[in-house]
């Protein structure tokens, strides 16, 4: 089975910089937090605090009644499914509060484990209550303050918006995992920065040596779950793999962050060396994705994913069944952590992440990470025009791919993923990626955009043979008897249907093993769509799915992202005295404000600037001679490390089956 789940709701930043920008509201009714307005607008107005639902019924042990809801609510398993919580913070798809809202709200994208909510007649919740729920689900579920953005979202007054604390993630069970914290750092008012830090970890004392592997050198993990303040645009941790000691000087100065003697220089070897809530680590560096960061053999940067990594408040990973990755049982962690803080108060920023151990049978086959940076700053869009990028992933023979993701930036409107090899077939960009779904758009300058399939007709469990089993199945499909999906190589054209010709064909290829190409369907093979950047879809195969082909074209995937540089709303064009500078590293930016605009942003909107000065070409933006209203501000969208500028990044995890 593949999950999938979209929404519509609008980007979490773009609310923000709007809410901050809007005049005050006057308003009859003021909340003095998000919760408390959910609790009020959605919760009580929507009758869920009723006698019969979830008030003194407390029907399935949930009490929305206000005073009672939050911690009714919060990690808390739900009582009517199994294995089920009612809201995980920063976890919208493991919130059953909001699945069960959205499968009536959105049943075409979503569908809940035992019931829709509301029940029966009771219609469903409008679409600004489910996104303002998601965001406050998506920001960390406070108890106390405000989530940008929903004062609008259910017409309230709400106050400024303060950097949220997120309730921090509960650690495994003892025996049944171990948790890494990242220790605190600060984040200024009105600000953005991506920083490099290091602190050390050691749990040889909490591990069983069945979950170690032969050396004792590694554990072995098959899921993990990470929570972190909502102040954070990513998170990656790093286990330092070279010869430097964990007090090294290249390291920088170690002292307790948070904790009763904040401050004091501490021994990072010494993990109880900050008392109750501290953490031993070096100053946060403003540091490109740690490239240079450390000793000279460290070696961090876009190459590596590193160990672990999200890019919401909260994520969780499960493996394939009998899939499991190794993190070392002590180390030097470095923390790559990027961030930005749009409230006028200062914010502190944690994290903690669990490692669950694979239980022995579970320790069959090493995860294989896609972390696809190869064409990260690939787009190049023009000021008020979009453009749409697509690159190839190729992967090994019989791998076994059972999760995707994607990451763009705020520009990103979309990112898609097709399986196979999608490309410009002649022209001048013969043989290039391309998107193969857009009647209105010309990737191709003018030549057809294809993949081409091998297929060994009627082969259903792709061994490269076709039995009389399959060739039985493959009747009863053309027979409407059974379902094209259980044996789609039997459906040669791809149009979801099995005819007389189509079943000749399977018939000849067990005969003979001959197989025949066919154009694979765009929107049959089209298989992830995601539409929001900062709340990427992660799409899930159960069981995964196989790329058993000899031939590379066979086991390639395509994938496109789409940028939008103000050409659906002109006041988000990216600008030269919107954009910050990056941070650099030593010496390293990428991105940042453009070196000269190119199009104006004031008075003739959407014009290109023209003259050999800065203030000629203002005056270029003039509507009308002399009128000195126009701005030259607009530039070219191009790849950077802040939200100004763009990234272009595949995400996944498949393991290949011992031969």
């Amino acid at each position: 089975m593949v999950t999938k789940s979209l929404n519509n709701a609008v980007l979490v930043l773009a609310i923000i910089l709007a809410a901050a920008a809007a005049p005050a509201q006057e308003c009859e009714t003021e909340f003095s937090g998000t919760y408390e307005l959910i609790q009020e607008a959605v919760f009580e107005n929507r009758g869920c605090t009723n006698d019969l639902c979830h008030g003194s019924a407390v029907s399935g042990g949930l009490d929305l009644r206000a005073g009672a809801s939050y911690d009714s609510l919060i990690d808390q398993a739900a009582g009517s499914v199994i294995g089920a919580f009612r809201v995980v913070p920063g976890q919208k798809d493991e919130s059953l509060l909001y699945v069960n809202l959205a499968a009536k709200t959105l049943p075409e994208e979503w569908s809940a484990p035992l019931r829709a909510m509301p029940l029966g007649a009771d219609p469903a919740i409008s679409l600004d209550e489910l996104e303002a729920i998601r965001e406050w689900i998506e920001y960390g579920a406070p108890r106390e303050g405000v989530v940008p953005g929903t004062d609008e979202l259910l017409d309230a007054c709400l106050p400024p918006a303060e950097p949220i604390k997120i309730p921090p993630l509960p650690a495994p069970a003892v025996g049944e995992g171990v948790q890494l914290r990242m220790p605190p750092w600060v984040l200024p008012p009105q600000s953005e920065d991506e920083v490099c830090f290091t602190s050390y970890f050691d749990f040889t004392d909490q591990v069983d040596p069945k979950y170690l592997n032969g050396d004792g050198t590694m554990i072995r993990i098959n899921a993990s779950q990470i929570r972190q303040d909502p102040l954070s645009h990513h998170l990656i941790s790093s286990v330092y793999a070279g010869a430097a000691a964990p007090n090294d000087p290249a390291w920088g100065t170690f002292t307790c962050k948070g904790g009763p003697i904040e401050g004091q220089a501490c021994d990072p070897t010494d993990t109880s060396a900050c008392g109750d809530g501290g953490g031993c680590a070096t100053d946060p560096e403003s540091w490109i994705a740690c490239i240079g960061y450390g000793p000279r053999d460290a070696n961090f940067g876009f190459s590596g994913f590193g160990i672990t990594g999200v890019q919401e408040t909260a994520a969780q990973f499960d493996f394939a069944p009998g899939v499991f990755f190794e993190y070392p049982v002590k180390g030097t962690i470095v923390w790559n952590s990027h961030a930005f803080n749009l409230t006028q108060t200062a914010g502190s920023l944690e994290a903690r992440i669990n490692l669950i151990f694979a239980e022995p049978e579970e320790q069959l086959y090493e995860v294989q990470r896609i972390f696809d940076v190869s064409q990260i700053f690939k787009m190049n869009v023009p000021a008020f025009s979009t453009d749409e990028v697509c690159h190839f992933y190729r992967f090994p023979r019989n791998a076994n791919l059972f999760e995707l993701n994607s990451h763009m930036h705020q520009r990103g409107k979309r990112f898609r993923m097709w399986n196979g090899e999608f490309a410009c077939e002649g022209g001048p960009k013969n043989g290039q990626a391309c998107a193969p779904q857009d009647a209105d758009a010309d990737h191709c300058a003018g030549a057809p955009c294809r993949s081409l399939r091998a297929l060994l007709p009627g082969d259903c469990n792709h061994d490269e043979s076709v039995t009389v089993n399959e060739i039985v199945l493959g009747v009863r499909i053309a027979l409407g008897v059974s379902d094209v999906e259980q044996c789609p190589d039997h459906d040669v054209d791809s149009d979801a249907s099995v005819v007389i010709a189509e079943l000749v064909q399977s018939v000849r290829a067990a005969l003979t093993g001959e197989s025949v190409l066919s154009d694979r369907n765009p929107a049959s093979e089209l298989m992830y769509t995601s539409l929001l950047y900062n709340d990427p879809l992660t799409l899930r195969f159960d069981p995964p799915r196989v790329y058993p082909a000899a031939e590379a074209s066979q086991r390639t995937l395509t994938y496109c992202a789409l940028y939008d540089n103000g050409f659906s709303n002109p006041d988000e064009v990216k600008t030269k005295s919107g954009s910050p500078e990056p941070p650099g590293g030593v010496g390293l930016t990428i991105g940042g404000p453009c070196d000269e605009a190119s199009h104006c942003t004031e008075g003739l909107v959407g014009q290109p600037c023209s003259g050999s000065s800065e203030a000629a070409r203002h005056v270029s933006c003039d509507t009308s001679p002399g009128a000195g209203d126009g701005l030259c501000d607009a530039c070219t969208l191009l790849g950077g490390v802040t939200t100004e500028d763009e990234m272009f990044v595949l995400f996944g995890a498949y393991f290949v089956p011992d031969n």
